[in-house]
């Protein structure tokens, strides 16, 4: 019966480790680049030619071409350790590609996120609650904010989801900051603890921006009802005939408070300072008599002036068919996402149709926003120009791969 040499055994067993590095090495990226690149795997027969003829090369610097040793125990147990170690760093490579995530980068990599201790301000959604901290700030070149709209954005409170980086839940709090309250611009910075510093810049324009071209914006006394809001299309009833626009403004009147007669208040002996409660402000009419702007034809307009009262009706608006297809790409599994598109990418100076981002990409781009101007629903011949913002639609994977173009 042989006898198996244990001292030449062990002897290649560290000589087999230490010729395994290069090879092992080289195994595990191609196994890793091929899954995580191509979703391929690489066959093992080709990891073992490739590891055996690499394990060729170091193994020859280390005497393994020497007939004596090729044939001991001290090669043949060398051989066998390069390939397993070759074929375990080859399936390692493949487990690495599949659980790393597709278009990850070092700028997401670095993204921080909400800190853990906010567990308990998470609902049953998984969304975390966006709360102001301070005073709102102005932003240096702009108006100043109205009382009235600082104090709304105070007492604001916007929910995301909790699982965003910061980075994210900056950009749809900014978003949804401009969609809401009609703002120029804003900039909003949030701690680990989820509170937000908010600056912001009201429209240096108010009445005339909502006024189109060639229409008028005229004002007459009406009874107003209840929950009537910007936007809103009525019916006037003069007597000469039925003037109908879209609501630009409504104001309800309120009555002058009268001088208070009750007892002044007993003296307070401690140091704290009684809260006024105040209810936030909303942008619809609390019914009653008041005034209400439409925008009119020119001719329109002129009759509506030579009368100081006349009665209203609201006309139905509908459901929001934008809601409606936002609510079907939500359940699709789609997701939007704001870009700032930089000066230095591909798409600058392309068309939206000429670049193919939607057969490219995968995604589609609902709408850019500029300093001047807001295009909504774009068509293919729109030019993209450095700095504009893209609101996008997608999958997270397709948004990723954009946003790598756009950088």
């Amino acid at each position: 019966m042989m006898q198996v040499p244990i001292a030449q055994v062990l002897l290649g067993v560290y000589l087999g480790l230490l010729a395994a590095l290069f090879p092992a090495l080289i195994a595990f990226a191609i196994g890793f680049g091929f899954k995580y690149f191509t979703n391929v795997t690489v066959p093992a027969l080709g990891v073992v030619v490739v590891s055996g003829a690499l394990a060729g090369v170091s193994g020859g610097l280390m005497g393994f071409i020497d007939p004596q040793m090729a044939d001991s125990w001290t090669g043949i147990t060398a051989t066998a350790v390069i390939l397993m170690a070759s074929l375990w760093a080859h399936s390692q490579g493949d487990k690495l590609a599949v659980a790393t995530p597709r278009g990850l980068t070092l700028r997401r990599l670095r993204e921080s996120r909400l800190s853990s201790d906010l567990i308990e301000r998470i609902d049953t959604l998984g969304q975390v609650h966006i709360r102001p901290i301070g005073d709102i700030q102005h932003l240096e070149g702009y108006p100043p904010l109205s009382a009235d709209l600082r104090e709304r954005l105070t007492a604001g409170s916007w929910k995301f989801p909790a699982d965003l980086p910061r980075s994210e839940l900056e950009a749809k709090l900014e978003a949804r900051l401009l969609a809401d309250y009609e703002l120029v611009d804003v900039r909003v910075t949030i701690d680990k603890a989820g509170r937000a510093e908010i600056a912001a810049a009201p429209e240096s324009a108010g009445l005339s921006r909502r006024v189109p071209t060639g229409k008028r914006a005229v004002t007459v006394k009406t009874l107003l009802p209840t929950g009537l809001a910007r936007g809103d299309v009525v019916s006037i009833e003069l007597s000469t005939g039925t003037v109908t626009g879209p609501v630009v403004s409504a104001r309800t009147e309120r009555p002058r408070p009268e001088p208070s007669i009750e007892p002044d208040e007993p003296a307070r002996f401690d140091d704290t300072e009684p809260v006024e409660s105040r209810p936030p402000a909303t942008a619809t009419t609390e019914g009653g008599l008041g005034q209400v702007t439409i925008v009119v034809s020119p001719a329109e307009a002129r009759e509506v002036l030579r009368t100081a009262f006349a009665p209203i009706v609201v006309h139905p608006r509908g459901t929001y068919r934008e809601y409606e297809t936002i609510a079907l790409l939500t359940d699709a599994g789609a997701k939007f996402r704001k870009y700032s598109l930089g000066a230095d990418s591909d798409l600058v100076g392309q068309t939206i149709g000429g670049a193919q981002i939607r057969d490219t990409y995968g995604v589609a781009v609902l709408a850019i926003r500029r300093p001047t101007e807001r295009i909504v629903a774009p068509s293919g011949r729109t030019e993209l120009h450095g700095g504009d913002d893209l609101i996008v639609v997608g999958t997270s994977d397709q948004l990723a791969a954009f946003e790598e173009v756009i950088a």
